[in-house]
This record gives structure tokens, sequence and C-alpha cells, in this order.
């Protein structure tokens, strides 16, 4: 009755915590003698269950256990028991990092476990572990796995989220859970930076309100409770079958709820757009991470801030990926005022493409070309006043004018293509554009497209946002279109987040 299923979440017996946060629903208390037998048994058994069924697809299986089971030895085996099962495409855990993350890797090696199997889902808790200590530990894992690392947004607190985030490695994605209180609410304000953290975390505050056929809860996914009972997803209480006594599965599916209130539930909707950004490791919030081989980034509001300068964030992210994957400029500036509002990072930058088009350049290769206006079209344009050129040896690659002085007649001319800019306008040649630079110094450097990476923020990067599959439009992008079309929406200080180094 589960052969079909992908993701399998299990949370068995254990109802203890070393920990005792204020804002948990978990138990907070000690554990038992005896609750640690029956855990140890259920965890057991529903192994056993797995070694024993036949599925359709290889199978991920996430621990979620109420309270922290990486301290108790049975979890340990338990993760290595899948991780060697053939049926098992990964298995993850649920954790506050508190149990000891030497040992924990040890044993798994001991057991010949393949490490790129296991992922974890680490929480952090401020109250109860210092940020430095908590950080250190995901170093330490850092090295030998997976994982995404995660915290509560309570708004008396937030100091505590940016802070981890800065501690973080660059690479690793962290999610932000929002205050499930129906008193509790975020500022405007606080809502904006907890979004530069994560830019994901608009989620939390969205209301997904369950319609019928909204997810896949309960045919890809199902979640399985201590005794082998069988539901659509955590928060679901409609039960389905049990494993253990073969019963007829209930149908029609059901949902009990009215929202997905939660990541454990909206993660398996159809409409939440997870699956692009998480692929196979949605049910664990560990980014699918693209390779890379070379990254096109848009200047003017995509990594400059609202002075005008490019941001430290984006300085940051920059100077991280500089060793791992070419980094290139797209942008209307042309190439001498580019690298001069970009001075802070031109030792970073392998080149670009400028002008709208109208300079491609690439440092290494020596590589540098002109699409220039015709003369033709210079003569046609002779008239039109305050108009701006610019050239370089004494070819014409774009001119600029105010919007309002553009006659019809240019507007209409096929020879021409205009870029529109508040009350500005840049003419180029018809046969320059972003993307068709980019294609330029992707086949001078037999990059793959594939491996290529762009991000934008106006309608002047629509073109070659619709052209990659890897494009990301920034958060406070004005351009509906734009996100509607991006792979990813956020910003550059998210960038390692999501692609291979």
């Amino acid at each position: 009755m589960l052969e079909g299923v992908k993701n399998i979440c299990f949370r068995g017996s254990l109802s203890s915590c070393n920990y005792s946060c204020s804002y948990c629903s978990f138990a907070k208390r000690g554990p038992r003698k005896t609750e640690l037998m029956k855990d140890k048994a259920c965890l057991s058994r529903v192994c056993d269950f797995i070694d024993t069924t036949s599925f359709t697809n290889q199978i991920s299986i996430f621990l979620t256990p109420h309270g922290e089971g990486l301290i108790h030895p049975h979890y340990v085996e338990a993760i290595a028991r899948l991780a060697l099962s053939p049926k098992c495409r990964y298995i993850s855990c649920q954790t506050n990092l508190s149990f000891d993350s030497d040992a924990f890797i040890k044993s798994l090696i001991a057991a010949k476990v393949d490490l790129s199997k296991v992922k974890l889902w680490a929480t952090c808790h401020p109250g109860m572990i210092s940020i430095d200590e908590f950080v250190s530990k995901v170093n330490q894992l850092k090295a030998s796995i997976d994982l995404c690392v995660g915290i509560v947004a309570i708004p008396e607190e937030l100091h505590n989220v940016f802070e981890l985030r800065k501690r973080l490695p660059k690479d690793i994605y962290m999610w932000i859970n929002a205050m499930k209180r129906a008193k509790t609410k975020y500022t405007d304000s606080q809502i904006k930076t907890l979004i530069q953290a994560d830019p994901l975390f608009p989620n939390e505050l969205q209301k997904f309100r369950v319609q019928p056929g909204c997810c896949h809860a309960g045919t890809d996914s199902v979640y399985i409770n201590a005794n082998g009972d069988v539901f659509p997803c955590h928060i679901n209480k409609n039960r389905l079958f049990n494993i253990y006594r073969n019963s007829s599965p209930v149908l029609p599916f059901q949902c009990d709820k009215r929202f997905c209130d939660c990541y454990l539930a909206y993660s398996h909707r159809t409409d939440s757009n997870l699956e692009r950004i998480f692929g196979d490791y949605t049910p664990v919030r560990i980014p699918n991470k693209k390779e890379i081989e070379a990254l096109f980034l848009d200047v003017d509001g995509t990594i400059t801030d609202e002075s005008g300068a490019v941001s430290e964030k984006a300085i940051e992210q920059i100077r991280f990926l500089k060793d791992k994957i070419r980094i290139y400029l797209v942008t209307a500036l042309p190439l001498h005022i580019a690298m001069k509002k970009c001075n802070r990072i031109k030792s970073f930058i392998s080149g670009g493409v400028f002008a709208n088009g109208g300079q491609i350049v690439d440092f290494g290769l020596h590589y540098r070309q002109i699409v220039s206006l015709e003369k033709e079209v210079l003569e046609a344009v002779s008239d039109i006043p305050q108009i701006k050129v610019y050239k370089e040896n004494d070819s014409v690659y774009k001119l600029s004018a105010f919007s309002k002085h553009i006659p019809p007649y240019i507007k209409s001319d096929s020879r021409l293509k205009l870029t529109y800019e508040r009350n500005l306008v840049s003419i180029n040649s018809n046969s320059a554009s972003k993307l068709e630079g980019i294609r330029k110094i992707c086949m001078k450097n037999g990059f793959c497209e594939d491996k290529v990476f762009v991000m934008g923020n106006s309608m002047n990067d629509l073109e070659m946002i619709c052209h990659f599959e890897n494009s990301a439009a920034t958060i406070d992008s004005k351009c509906r279109a734009l996100k509607e079309q991006a792979g990813y929406i956020l910003n550059s200080e998210h960038l390692a987040i999501f692609v291979k180094t």
C-alpha cells in the first residue's frame, strides 16, 4: 500500500527532550528508561517494515521525533541501517545538534555508510546553546554531511536570527520559522529583514488554504507514527491505514485542516514551488544546489544598495564565490562606468555584457567585441536633442536620451533596440542584447547553458531570465513578469546557498 511513495516521515514514541524551550510544544522532561525501550522497538520495527517492503522508487526517510533523538544510540543505529539500504535515497533526522558530532560521524563511517545519503535538519535554540558553539558543530558536520539550519523568529529576540545567519557558512541554507501563536505579529520592517536572512520566509507568513488536490501528501509522501498508523502528513489526523495490520486504505483522501500552517505540511503543496528549489530534498529543506560554471549579475538594483553602491553583502558573496565560479556583470551601464561603480570587486570580475549588449568583454580571454550602431542609424537620430553618445574606437555602441524626445519613427525603426528606464531610453543596435552577449561569452568559454546562472531585477533582464533555466529575480524587484519567470526569488547574498561550490 506504500509501494508508490517517494518520501516517508516517521515519528516514534520519544516524548522527551534535553532542551526546554519556552516556545516549543514538545515535552520538556528527561527520558525514562521504559520510554526509550519502547521508542527503540518502534524504530526497529519500522526499519524491518522498510526492509521487507518493495518500493517502486528509492525512498527518502525523515525521522521527526518529539524531542532530541540523536543523543540516543538507537537513532544513530537506525540512521546507519537505513542509509545502508539500497531502497533508501537518503535518511534525515531533526536535531538540535546537542549530540557528539565527532562520535556520530565516526559511527557512520565505522558502519561503512555512504555519508552523502545522510542529511540533518538542525535547529538552533539560543536559549539552550550559544550561537558560537552551535555554528562550530555545524562546521564540523558540514565537512562530512549535508544539513540545513533553522531558527524560530521570536519577535523579541530577532538579534539571534541575524547573528546566526551572519556566523553560519555562506553556503548553508538557514530557514526561519515564524511563531505560530495567534497573537504573534511582525512589523513590516521585521519582515523585510527576516526575508533578507531567509528568502523563503514569506512562505511562513502565507495562509495556504486547503483545497481539493492542492498537495501530494498521502500519495508521494506519508507520515507514519509509532504504532504504524499512516497519515497524509504530520498535521492531518485522518488515518489512512496501518502498515502492520494491512488494513484497507481509507478513500477518498480527506484533509481535516483549513490551512497548511507549518513547513512539514505546506512543503507537500503543488502551489508552493518549493520543489524547484529543493528538488528531491524538499522534505528536509536542503537546497538542490546547481552546478554552475558562470554567474552573470546585473548591477543597478541587483548587487547595489539603495545608495547605488555595491552592497557589503554582495561584496562578501562575490568574494566567497570568486575562486569557485567565473563571475561576470551584465548591465545597461557602459564598461568604464560599471567597473568604476564595482571598483571594490573589479578584481573578481571576469568580464561581462555592458551597455545592454553593446560591449562584450572577457578579460581572461582578452576578448572584446563592440556591437555598433550603423552609420545610417546615427544619421537618423542626430536630430534628437540632448542625446548622449557612447563610443569606443569611433564605434558607437549606445545612445541615451530622454524618452520624451524620442520621435515615433525612431521607436518603430527595426534596426534599433530601445530600452526604457524611468524617463530615459537607451538605444542600441537591434543585434545587441544582454542575452546575446551572455551567449557569446558562453560560446567563447565553452560554458554549458544549463551551468550558467543569471540574476536581474528589471524588465530589461526578462529576456535572459526567460532563456536560462538557472535564473533569479531580486526580492525587491517591481517587475512581476520577471518574478514569475525566474527560477528563484532571492538577493545576491543568498547565491552561495543555491549554487554548488
